[in-house]
């Protein structure tokens, strides 16, 4: 329908005006922090763009929800100052299908942020992570496509890759002696990273020299104590962020079947999952904008206080994170109580009983 599809461009168009507007202000934000970085190891003012380049993607599904509901609430007074909205009901389109097509607008909105939740963000933020762990950690440690390697003297290991994006697997560890040749060989098929750098090797092979002689040994584990220091140890450790929605699923079951806490990374998790009820809950909050008439008492009021829910669900929404984590509420929990809030206010907003008035 055109009306429908004119209606959801405008959505649309606020909704990418206030997203660069928060972007931008968050990236330079976060390029000044940045700077402070600048001169440790190879890391330069160039790197630091890039890094926070790199954070772009991640942004988006942060800033989105808030972003509709601003941007949906800056679109909407505009038509509704210009008449266009009341045209729009003269003709026969009532408050639901206004409702209903802004909703459909979201849900676009929602498809593309998910596509990037698990392909784009992800990928995006390694890459800027590990760019700049690098660059921090200096010429000692390096990662490419192929595997992570680093080395302390006579000591080399590489990291053949990660299982969920976070579990070090196929690493080998080579111990030489001054004039080059090898004393100890030590592959693990995958590892577990524990407190202050000690590493738990699982399904293990030790192969060592004596007297010209190879002898080989077979563990089911070993611990180790890494000689990788904290900006080294940081390229392997990469935040949550940098996992997509299925790697996050395979860590989250990962964690709790060795008896690890999980609870952060299911809330983010949960939280992704969630992002589409996020935008969808945001557009009951625009109907009393479409009820409006432009001259009505409280008009510009209603347009402030859409854009203030919006900044507040933003900061709410985080800080129940952190206190859902803090009280150990289940984390699929914590992550809906924002958007479930955010419906029963609009319905609240909205409800004749209640009978709110601006």
């Amino acid at each position: 329908m055109i009306l429908e599809r004119y209606l959801g461009g405008h959505l649309l168009k606020g909704y990418i005006l206030v997203l660069l507007v928060l972007v931008a202000l968050f990236c330079f934000l976060d390029l000044i922090d940045e700077l402070s970085e600048v001169g440790k190891g190879q890391y330069r003012i160039a790197d630091a763009f890039l890094y926070v380049f790199s954070t772009i993607p991640t942004k988006l599904l942060e800033f989105s929800p808030v972003c509709i509901l601003i941007g949906g609430g800056y679109a909407l007074a505009s038509l509704v100052r210009g008449s266009e909205l009341l045209a729009m009901r003269a003709a026969g389109m009532g408050a639901s299908q206004i409702a209903l097509a802004l909703l459909k607008a979201a849900l676009v909105v929602a498809l593309g942020l998910m596509v990037i939740a698990q392909f784009v963000a992800p990928r995006s933020l390694q890459w800027g992570e590990i760019h700049r762990q690098q660059a921090l950690a200096g010429e000692d440690a390096l990662r490419t496509e192929h595997g992570f390697w680093s080395r302390d003297r006579m000591h080399f290991m590489s990291v053949a890759s990660l299982m969920h994006g976070r579990l070090p697997s196929g690493i080998n560890i080579y111990e030489l002696a001054e004039d080059g040749r090898l004393l100890m060989f030590t592959h693990a098929e995958r590892a577990t990273i524990l407190s202050e750098g000690n590493w738990l090797l699982h399904d293990v092979t030790v192969k060592t020299e004596h007297g010209g002689m190879l002898k080989t040994q077979f563990k089911a584990q070993q611990p180790w104590r890494a000689f990788l220091n904290e900006s080294q140890l940081k390229i392997l450790e990469l935040s949550p962020e940098t996992l997509s929605l299925s790697e996050l699923w395979g860590y989250v079951h990962h964690l709790r079947a060795s008896g690890q806490l999980a609870e952060g990374y299911a809330l983010l998790f949960w939280q992704r999952v969630f992002l589409p009820l996020s935008l969808a809950v945001m557009v009951p909050l625009l109907i009393p904008l479409i009820l409006a008439h432009p001259r009505a008492p409280g008009f510009g009021l209603r347009v402030v206080i859409a854009m203030l829910i919006g900044v507040l669900y933003f900061l709410v929404a985080r800080v129940i994170g952190s206190v859902g984590l803090l009280l150990d509420f289940p984390p699929w929990l914590t992550a809906l109580l924002p958007p479930a809030a955010t419906l029963l206010l609009a319905l609240s907003w909205q409800g004749k009983r209640l009978n709110l008035r601006f």
